[in-house]
């Protein structure tokens, strides 16, 4: 077993508090493990703020470096509202990217798509309409202040990361709920 196998294992079995980093992207999303495999990994993700925030499911090869166990991660781990979405997570299949986004969609009737090596801020929100092993077709959620839908064709090879259940999704979902 490998070095990086064998750590994420521990840092999953232990329940250890991370960060993890897309240094191509500039991101860093803090949270907890739940599952991996050689392509994919699936965040427990909390904000800065300590306030859970869904879900992120990342392309292996996106990630650059986790960090654990410093004063920054542990100061945040201190505020957390912990919160699991234990069933909601496990039913999150990841053993591809179609399985990935048809798991989530149906689980949290929504996902949020991201397209970052076109558009480093591009992200779709909305509900997965058809898919196939190439294209998928999505009817997306406008903003807040918007509130527009519409329809959405793109490939699928061009998605990054793929994310669920956070606080703005959330938002927006019930604010377009309202609106109906």
């Amino acid at each position: 077993m490998s070095i990086e196998t064998k750590t994420l294992k521990r840092l999953e079995t232990e329940n250890i508090f991370v960060d993890i980093y897309t240094d191509l992207f500039e991101e860093s999303f803090y949270g907890f493990i739940r599952q991996f495999n050689k392509d994919f990994l699936l965040l427990e993700h909390y904000n800065d703020d300590g306030l859970y925030n869904g879900i992120i499911v990342f392309k292996r090869s996106d990630i650059t470096r986790i960090k654990w166990d410093n004063n920054e991660i542990n100061s945040t781990q201190k505020l957390l509202n912990k919160h699991s979405d234990e069933k909601k997570i496990a039913s999150i299949k990841i053993d591809s990217l179609q399985s990935v986004l048809k798991t989530i969609n149906k689980t949290y009737k929504h996902v949020t798509i991201n397209i970052q090596n076109i558009d480093d801020g591009m992200c779709i929100i909305g509900e997965i309409k058809e898919m196939d092993k190439s294209t998928i077709v999505v009817h997306e959620f406008g903003t807040k202040k918007s509130l527009d839908r519409g329809t959405i064709m793109f490939s699928i090879s061009d998605i990054t990361r793929v994310d669920a259940g956070g606080i703005y999704e959330n938002t927006i979902l019930k604010t377009h709920s309202k609106n109906n």
